[in-house]
C-alpha cells in the first residue's frame, strides 16, 4: 500500500485543490504529517503550492503512475476486487448518478426542470433511497475496504453526508462547497479506479 508521503500526493488527484487540513480529512492522517509530506513534495516539483493550498503537477502523477503498479499489485490480482469493482460500476455507482440526477431535477408535465427543493417529501425519497443504495456499496465494496482502510472511510464519509441531508442539510446531497454525498462519492470512486488500475467509464 501507500506510505505516508505517497498517500499525501495520492490525496491531491482525488481533490484537485486542498488544504494540509482538507488532505488530511480525506486520508486520516495527522496533519502535521501532511504537511511534511506536501513540503517536501514540492522540494521535488510533485506539488505546487499556493496560498496555503496545494495542486498536484504533472510530474506528480508521473510518480503516482510509476508507484501505484507495485502498491496495488496484490489487490489487483484478486479475483474478489475484480468481482466487487465490476459490481460497483454496473450497480451502486450508476445508482448513485440516477439518484443524483433525481435529487438535482423533478419531472413535470413530461419535462425535467431543476429541483427547487419545495417537496420535502419528494427530497426525502431520494435522501432514503440513497441510504439504501450506500448500505448496499458498503457491501459490494467489502473485498476493497478490507484491504484498504481507506476506502472504509470514504463510506463512513458519506454516511456523515447522509445524515446531515436527513436533517435538513440539503446541500450534503449534492453541493459542491461541501462534503456532499455527490462530492465523497466522486473522490471514492477516483480512488477505486486507482487502486484498481481502471479508467473512469465513459
Amino acid at each position: 500500500m501507500l506510505d505516508t508521503y505517497e498517500l499525501a500526493v495520492h490525496t491531491l488527484t482525488l481533490r484537485q485543490l486542498g488544504t494540509a487540513e482538507q488532505l488530511a480529512d480525506i486520508n486520516g492522517l495527522a496533519v502535521a504529517d501532511v504537511e511534511a509530506a506536501l513540503e517536501k513534495a514540492v522540494s521535488e516539483g510533485a506539488v505546487l503550492a499556493a496560498r496555503g493550498s496545494f495542486m498536484i503537477t504533472p510530474a506528480g502523477r508521473a510518480f503516482l503512475d510509476g508507484v501505484y503498479p507495485s502498491a496495488f499489485a496484490a489487490l489487483r490480482a484478486d479475483d474478489a476486487v475484480t468481482e466487487a469493482m465490476d459490481a460497483f460500476e454496473t450497480g451502486v455507482n450508476k445508482q448513485i448518478l440516477s439518484l443524483t440526477t433525481d435529487w438535482q431535477t423533478v419531472e413535470v408535465d413530461g419535462d425535467r426542470v431543476p429541483n427547487d427543493h419545495g417537496d420535502a417529501g419528494y427530497d426525502a425519497k431520494i435522501v432514503g433511497k440513497l441510504g439504501r443504495v450506500h448500505e448496499k456499496t458498503a457491501k459490494v465494496l467489502r473485498p476493497l475496504s478490507a484491504a484498504d482502510p481507506l476506502v472504509e472511510r470514504f463510506l463512513d464519509r458519506i454516511g456523515t453526508a447522509l445524515t446531515r441531508a436527513e436533517g435538513g442539510e440539503t446541500d450534503y446531497v449534492s453541493g459542491v462547497r461541501v462534503d456532499s454525498v455527490h462530492t465523497v462519492w466522486f473522490q471514492l470512486h477516483e480512488h477505486l479506479l486507482r487502486l484498481t488500475g481502471r479508467e473512469r467509464p465513459e
